[in-house]
């Protein structure tokens, strides 16, 4: 394996090709990923191993870095092994020049990356090389309008169910946005919305229960500190709530507590 890997990007060019001979493929879009290892040794000897981001949540181990490109047809035109504590942003600019080597296609190809990629300086960098690329907005989008005037396209994922497609009009953005709307990802997400909003409730009426009850948390620092846990644990949903609180004029004691929901997030099920 030492004596292959000496050869490694020799090799990799040889089968790129080959593959894209056999298959007749064009390498038209290119799919870029990363992903890590974890050692069980200490690794203290190796000059790539370092600890960092584990995407296994082993934060006790020293790590690796894989980066591979893959073609639309799944076979690796790249790969490469970068230091543990590479972030997933960093990588791409050592990836993106050695492309040329490895593809075969007349146009230059689309990559095609995750939002953990496809930082701003990626990006400028990408459009910089005249590369075209297709990823997640890595920031949630509230100031957008979905074109109605173009078409609706309508495909279908590997179970089968509809997504639909739309061209999102973005203002001050150079880039192209795709608004996605999925019923399934809609459905399932408003049921984990009802599932967290009933929980959220149910810890309010607890700490509601405790100002009457003997020897229950009344101080104000108290109660806020547990509404404060509370919150911390219901991120999405405690921000549609308004929360009040009674206090008693003459202690330092909440006697009553009282919420309210505002409106739900609008474009629930929907991404860009």
């Amino acid at each position: 394996s030492l004596k292959l890997y000496e050869i490694k990007d020799e090799l990799e060019t040889h089968l790129s090709h080959r593959t894209n001979e056999l298959f007749d493929i064009q390498d038209k879009i290119i799919i870029y990923d990363l992903t890590n290892l974890y050692f069980e040794g200490k690794m203290n000897t190796s000059k790539l191993a370092a600890r960092g981001h584990s995407k296994e949540k082993r934060s006790d181990a020293k790590l690796i870095v894989l980066a591979v490109v893959v073609n639309e047809a799944g076979f690796i035109k790249y790969s490469n092994i970068f230091e543990g504590n590479m972030n997933d942003g960093k990588s791409l600019i050592h990836i993106i020049d050695r492309l040329k080597e490895k593809t075969q296609s007349n146009t230059p190809p689309i990559i095609v990356m995750d939002a953990g990629i496809s930082t701003e300086g990626n990006l400028k960098m990408l459009r910089d090389k005249k590369l075209d690329y297709l990823c997640v907005s890595r920031s949630g989008m509230s100031n957008y309008q979905v074109d109605t005037t173009g078409q609706s396209i309508e495909i279908k994922d590997r179970m089968g169910q509809s997504i639909y497609l739309q061209t999102a009009i973005v203002p001050n953005k150079i880039d192209r946005f795709i608004h996605v709307h999925s019923l399934a990802k809609q459905a399932k997400e408003e049921s984990m919305h009802a599932s967290f909003k009933k929980r959220f409730e149910t810890g309010l009426e607890n700490i509601k229960a405790s100002l009457i009850k003997k020897g229950g948390v009344k101080k104000e620092g108290k109660v806020n500190e547990r509404l404060g846990r509370l919150k911390q644990k219901y991120t999405s949903i405690h921000k549609h709530y308004t929360i009040t609180f009674t206090k008693d004029q003459n202690k330092d004691q909440i006697i009553d507590i009282q919420w309210q929901i505002v409106a739900k997030p609008a474009h629930l099920g929907q991404y860009l």
